[in-house]
């Protein structure tokens, strides 16, 4: 499913399927790390794209005051790019409880952000590779930074260093999954202009190479 704002309506809709399918990307490169550190199988999900401007993000959930913990890393140069994922004060004590095999609630607090990070770094660290593989461009982001606060109050930073430079954010839902339990939170992608227009470019060649296969296999099964 994808959700764009009255601002943004008239960009092309393949820009967005890049995002999403760099989102589907992402979400299996972070499948399959939680998987390797946590011994068993771990699901992440990016069911819903939501594409808008960047001012809008803080009214999108409507949460604004709701306590959250979030994690933010960013890209500077060439390919300009903050991302941060966020859960809420109940999902993020279900997270810590998945990384440490405890129960939600039951995690001290300084464990329950420990886990929380790290979550975060792996969930990062796999949203850009896929960008950087799908880009060709090498990225190294800046060290993941937990903040907790308030929805509105740790989106502030963000949304300050991209006023001038973007006018479009992703926000993507996330779930993670385990056996015995799951959670869920938002991962919010700020692309800069240079890397949304690389992206573009990459994402028409991998649409035209996408249809001259299936045309290839209509015409095979014919």
């Amino acid at each position: 499913m994808l959700r764009m704002s009255k601002a943004n309506r008239t960009a092309k809709i393949s820009d967005w399927d890049i995002l999403r399918e760099l989102g589907g990307i992402g979400a299996g490169h972070a499948s399959k790390a939680l998987s390797l550190v946590l011994h068993e199988e771990i699901s992440v999900e990016v069911p819903a794209l939501h594409a808008m401007s960047p001012h809008l993000v803080p009214g999108v959930y409507g949460e604004h005051e709701t306590p959250v913990a979030a994690v933010f890393a960013q890209l500077r140069g060439e390919a300009d790019c903050d991302i941060m994922l966020i859960f809420e004060a109940e999902e993020a004590r279900k997270i810590a409880a998945l990384m440490t095999y405890g129960t939600a609630g039951c995690v001290d607090e300084e464990l329950e952000n420990s886990a929380i990070e790290e979550l975060g770094s792996i969930m990062i660290g796999s949203f850009f590779s896929a960008i950087g593989n799908f880009s060709g461009l090498e990225l190294v982001p800046s060290p993941p930074q937990l903040a907790i606060d308030a929805f509105d109050a740790v989106l502030d930073g963000m949304l300050v260093s991209q006023a001038l430079r973007n006018n479009v954010a992703a926000v993507f839902d996330a779930r993670f999954k385990r056996k015995i339990g799951s959670a869920k939170g938002y991962l919010i992608l700020m692309p800069g202009e240079n890397l949304l227009a690389l992206l573009a470019a990459k994402g028409k060649k991998w649409l035209e190479n996408s249809r001259s296969k299936r045309k290839t296999a209509l015409l095979c099964a014919k």
